[in-house]
C-alpha cells in the first residue's frame, strides 16, 4: 500500500460491532507505518444496533433466543481468533446485563441465562459495545475512525481504489466490508404485493403496508386505525412483533388466569387496537414455541456446548458418504461439487436423527444405544446408495427397525419388566422430579401413547386432511396449548422439543455442510428454500414462552383470527376499499381495511429499496450467484451475491475481488444461517467469519506497500 490505507465498513449494525472488536484485538499486533483510516457508514445512524436491533424500537419486541446465546466478541472457543481482548472488554450479554443491573438497579437488566430478552435491550448493549470498540480502535497508534450517518448508494473503482459514495460523501478506500443487514424490497412486478399496492393507491381508504419496520413509524394510528379490520400476511417472527405492537403496545394487557407449570394468560383489550387481526400463512400455523433452554450457558462456558445434541446419524461423515455414493457431479466456479437432493438424501436422515433425539430424551442413554444398533444396518445401506425410493418410503424404511424396537420396549413396560433407567427417564418425563401421582403437564402414563410419529410432527393439524368439524381456529388453539406446554417442560426433558431443538438448531454445522456453496442441486435448492426452510423456521426458530403465551391469549380472545387456515387466497376487492382473505375452499372469508406484510424480505439486489447493489451489479463489481441445472432455463438464482469461500465477491466475469468482502444477509441463499447473532463459548460461526475477514485484512496491512489486487485468480 502507498499512502494511508483506508477501510470502509458499510452497515453499522451487529456484524459491524463484531468486526470492530476483531480489529481491536488484531491491529495492535500489526505495524502501521502509514496509519489506517476506518470509516463506518450506517443508514439509520444507530451505530452498533442498526435497524433490526434498534434500541429505540417498541418494548413489545422479543428476541428469539435466550440471553446466554448472545455475545459481542470472540472468546477462547473461536478457532479463527488469533488474539483475544482482555475478558473485561468482551462481556457476554448476560454479563453486560448483570453489570448494568448492579450499577443501576434497573429491573430491565435483571436477566438470567435462560430469559428471553426484549430486542431493544440487545440494541442498548450493542450500541455501548460499538462505542467501546471505536474508542479502543482510536487508541491504537495511527488508527483514525470516522462515523457517518447516511446511505451508501454506490461504490466505484477509480484507478485501483474503491470510492464509497453517499449523497453527501465520497470516501476513497482500499478495502470495503459490506455488512448491510436485512433487506427491504420494493414489490416485484406482477407479484401479489404489487397488486395490493396498486389497489391501495386506487382506493384511498384501503391501506397496504409492504414492510412494517420500523413499527413505530409504519404502524401508526393513521395507517392502522383503532377498531379497523387488519390483515397480516405471515405468521412468523415479524408478524408476532407487529401483532404485539398493535395490541399490548396500544395499551392492552395480559392477565394470569391459572396457577401451575404453564402460566396461561387472558387478554384485556384497551380499545385502541384493531377490532380484528386476521393473520394468514401457507401453513396456517404460528411458529412453534422455543423451549425453556435448559442447555443455557451459566456464563462460564459450561452450558450449551456441553449439553447440545451430538448426532448419531446426521453427521458430517454421513454427508460426505452420500456425496461419494449418490452425489451428482456439477462444476461450480471451476470446482466439481457432488450435489445432493435434500428431500431424497438428507431429509430421511433428519427424521431418523430426530427419532434418535426423541427416544434418547424419553427413555435415556441405554435406549439410545439400542436404537443406534437397530437402525445401523439400514442406515449404512442408505449411505451407500442402496435405498432408492420416494421420500416417505425412505423415511419409513429407516424408521421400521426403530418402530419395532419401540414396540418391544412398550411391551416390557406393560409387563412391568422394563429397564430401570428407561423407567426412570420416562417417569421424569411424565411426572417431573417431584412425587406427583398425576402428570402436571397432562402426559399419558402409557408409553405406547408416546410413539414417535414423524408425520404428525411435521404436520400437527393434518392440513391436507378433512376438517374435524371444530374449525381451524380451535384446532390451532389446541395445538398451541400442547406446544407451549412442551416448551415449558424444556429442551432436555420434553422429547419433541429435544428433537426439534437438538437436530434443527444444534446441528446447523451439518446443515451448512449440506447446503453451502452449491451443495444441493438447483431443483433441490429451490425446494429446500420453499419447503424445508419453512419447517426449520416453524419447528425450531420461533420465539419464547412469554410472547407465545401472549399470542395464544390473543387468539383465544378473538382479537387474532387464524381461521383462514393453510394455503390462503389474498386478493383486492374490486371497486371497494377492502381486501379479501379466504381459505382455499371459500368456506372462511374475511374482508379487511388494511393489509400489512408480516414476512421478512429475502435479499434481492434488483428489488432492494436502496440502489447500492443494483449499482454494483451494473458496474460489474458484483454478480448474483447461480446454481446451474442441466437445462440453463432451470438454473436457480436465490438472490444471493456470488462470493468465494473467503466471502470476496466475484465480478461479472467471475474474477474474485479481494478488496471487497460481503457478509450476512446479501449472501444468505448461497451460504445459509447468515441471519444470526454471535454466541459465546460455542465457536460462533458468525464470529469466525468476521475473524477470518479481519485476519486477512491485517495480513494485507502487514505486507505494507502491497496493493490488494482487483483481479485475483481466475474463476476459482
Amino acid at each position: 500500500m502507498t499512502g494511508s490505507p483506508g477501510l470502509a465498513i458499510v452497515g453499522g449494525g451487529p456484524w459491524c460491532t463484531y468486526a470492530l472488536e476483531r480489529l481491536c484485538a488484531e491491529l495492535p499486533h500489526v505495524p502501521l507505518p502509514d496509519g489506517l483510516d476506518v470509516t463506518v457508514i450506517e443508514r439509520t445512524g444507530r451505530f452498533g444496533s442498526g435497524a433490526a436491533h434498534d434500541d429505540q424500537q417498541p418494548t413489545t419486541n422479543y428476541l428469539n433466543r435466550v440471553a446466554s446465546q448472545l455475545s459481542f466478541a470472540a472468546d477462547e472457543s473461536n478457532r479463527e481468533a488469533r488474539h483475544l481482548l482482555a475478558p473485561q472488554l468482551r462481556p457476554t450479554f448476560v454479563q453486560w446485563c448483570r453489570r448494568r443491573f448492579a450499577e443501576s438497579g434497573d429491573r430491565r437488566f435483571d436477566l438470567g441465562p435462560r430469559d428471553v430478552p426484549r430486542r431493544y435491550l440487545h440494541g442498548i448493549a450493542l450500541r455501548e459495545m460499538f462505542d467501546r470498540y471505536v474508542d479502543l480502535l482510536r487508541s491504537v497508534a495511527g488508527v483514525r475512525v470516522r462515523l457517518h450517518a447516511g446511505e451508501v448508494i454506490d461504490i466505484e473503482d477509480i484507478q485501483g481504489r474503491l470510492v464509497v459514495r453517499t449523497e453527501k460523501l465520497a470516501v476513497p478506500v482500499d478495502h470495503v466490508l459490506l455488512v448491510t443487514g436485512q433487506s427491504e424490497n420494493r414489490p416485484a412486478p406482477g407479484s401479489l404485493a404489487a397488486s395490493l399496492q396498486r389497489h391501495a393507491a386506487r382506493q384511498p381508504h384501503a391501506r397496504y403496508v409492504p414492510s412494517p419496520y420500523p413499527l413505530g413509524d409504519r404502524l401508526t394510528t393513521e395507517t392502522v386505525p383503532p377498531g379497523c379490520r387488519l390483515g397480516v400476511l405471515g405468521l412468523g417472527l415479524t408478524s408476532i412483533d407487529l401483532v404485539l405492537h398493535l395490541t399490548e403496545g396500544r395499551g392492552g394487557s395480559f392477565v394470569p388466569v391459572a396457577d401451575g407449570p404453564v402460566p396461561w394468560l387472558r387478554y384485556q383489550p384497551a380499545g385502541a387496537e384493531p377490532r380484528q387481526i386476521v393473520a394468514v400463512s401457507p401453513s396456517g400455523l404460528p411458529p412453534w414455541c422455543r423451549p425453556d433452554n435448559q442447555k443455557a450457558d451459566d456464563g462460564t462456558g459450561n452450558g450449551h456446548a456441553a449439553l447440545e445434541h451430538k448426532p448419531a446419524f446426521l453427521t458430517l461423515a454421513a454427508v460426505a458418504a452420500l456425496r461419494a455414493s449418490v452425489g451428482r457431479p456439477t462444476v461450480l466456479d471451476g470446482r466439481t461439487v457432488r450435489q445432493l437432493d435434500f428431500e431424497a438424501h438428507i431429509f430421511p436422515l433428519v427424521v431418523l436423527e430426530m427419532a434418535y433425539a426423541y427416544h434418547r430424551t424419553l427413555l435415556g442413554s441405554t435406549a439410545a444405544t439400542q436404537l443406534r444398533e437397530r437402525a445401523r444396518p439400514r442406515y449404512l445401506e442408505f449411505l451407500n446408495g442402496v435405498v432408492h425410493c420416494p421420500r416417505d418410503h425412505a423415511v419409513d424404511h429407516l424408521l421400521a427397525p426403530v418402530a419395532a424396537w419401540f414396540d418391544e420396549v412398550s411391551d416390557r413396560f406393560a409387563r412391568g419388566c422394563a429397564d430401570p433407567e428407561q423407567t426412570e427417564s420416562f417417569r421424569r418425563f411424565v411426572f417431573g422430579d417431584g412425587p406427583a401421582r398425576t402428570s402436571p403437564w397432562g402426559h399419558s402414563t402409557d408409553l405406547r401413547d408416546h410413539a414417535f410419529d414423524w408425520r404428525t410432527l411435521f404436520d400437527p393439524l393434518d392440513s391436507a386432511g378433512p376438517d374435524d368439524g371444530t374449525g381451524w381456529q380451535l384446532r390451532v388453539i389446541r395445538h398451541l396449548r400442547r406446544d407451549i406446554t412442551a416448551a415449558v417442560q424444556g429442551n432436555l426433558r420434553n422429547p419433541v422439543k429435544a428433537a426439534c431443538d437438538g437436530v434443527w438448531r444444534d446441528l446447523r454445522q451439518v446443515f451448512s455442510a449440506v447446503l453451502d456453496f452449491g451443495g444441493l442441486t438447483a431443483r433441490s435448492h429451490r425446494q429446500f428454500r420453499e419447503v424445508y426452510l419453512r419447517h426449520y423456521a416453524r419447528m425450531s426458530n420461533g420465539t419464547g414462552v412469554e410472547p407465545m403465551l401472549k399470542l395464544l391469549a390473543l387468539v383465544e380472545s378473538g382479537v387474532l383470527d387464524l381461521s383462514v387456515g393453510p394455503d390462503p387466497v389474498v386478493e383486492p376487492v374490486a371497486g371497494r376499499p377492502a381486501f379479501r382473505l379466504r381459505d382455499r375452499d371459500g368456506q372462511v372469508c374475511h374482508e379487511v381495511d388494511v393489509v400489512v406484510e408480516g414476512r421478512g424480505h429475502p435479499f434481492d439486489p434488483h428489488l432492494d429499496r436502496g440502489p447500492l447493489y443494483r449499482n454494483l451489479i451494473r458496474r460489474g463489481l458484483l454478480r448474483q450467484w447461480r446454481n446451474p441445472a442441466a437445462d440453463p432455463a432451470d438454473d436457480y438464482l436465490p438472490g444471493a451475491i456470488d462470493v468465494s469461500p473467503d466471502f470476496h465477491p466475484r465480478d461479472r466475469d467471475g474474477w474474485v475481488d479481494e478488496r471487497l468482502t460481503v457478509l450476512g444477509a446479501p449472501v444468505e441463499g448461497m451460504v445459509f444461517f447468515q441471519l444470526s447473532a454471535a454466541r459465546p463459548h460455542a465457536d460462533s460461526s458468525v464470529i469466525n467469519l468476521v475473524a477470518r475477514w479481519a485476519n486477512n485484512f491485517v495480513d494485507v496491512l502487514a505486507a505494507r506497500g502491497a496493493t490488494p489486487r482487483a483481479r485475483e485468480g481466475a474463476h476459482s
